[in-house]
């Protein structure tokens, strides 16, 4: 049987979700007692990652109804032939080099995935047995602290308000 090839509205979904993600995510983040975050944690520079992340990803929104039917192979391919955690680990530090001004923004759809998609296949990590490629970009992003910014040492918020209750605040610089 034939892999089932990925489509526009499959990447509108999978971004659309990345973007309410973020957003809860702030939420989330505001809601939190200032004391279970590091002493320095900067909450404009996180807002504000947030804030960039959301907005390439609108302007990636306004620009998929443009990728082929080239392209979405291509982007099925590695969906279905690559873990979805090798996948968000390029996915992440992509569009971090993009909203963070590193490198040209890939100013669409097309071009965003594309460079994610030859840095997935060239690292070559977590390559899999083909699976269905749907499944996989629903699991490209965590609904939860979708852009890591939780793990970052700086910052040592909780991710779960039930942790909370037993967190110290983290206080120490690595």
């Amino acid at each position: 049987m034939p892999k089932q090839m990925l489509t526009v509205e499959d990447v509108e979904t999978m971004l659309k979700r990345l973007s309410g993600a973020i957003e809860q995510d702030q939420t989330y983040v505001d809601g939190l007692p200032r004391g279970l975050f590091s002493h320095q944690y900067d909450d404009d520079l996180w807002r504000n990652w947030r804030r960039g992340h959301r907005t390439f990803i609108g302007d990636l929104l306004a620009t998929v109804g443009a990728m082929s039917p080239t392209d979405l192979r291509q982007l099925t391919d590695v969906a279905s032939g690559f873990a979805p955690t090798a996948v968000r680990k390029v996915a992440l530090e992509t569009f971090a080099e993009v909203v963070g001004e590193c490198v040209d923004a890939d100013k669409t759809a097309r071009q965003f995935f594309a460079r994610v998609a030859r840095e997935v296949v060239r690292q070559g990590r977590g390559k899999r047995p083909a699976g269905d490629p749907r499944e996989a970009i629903s699991q490209w992003f965590s609904d939860i602290d979708p852009l890591t910014i939780a793990q970052d040492p700086e910052c040592g918020y909780p991710l779960d308000v039930r942790a909370s209750m037993s967190v110290t605040p983290h206080r120490s610089r690595p």
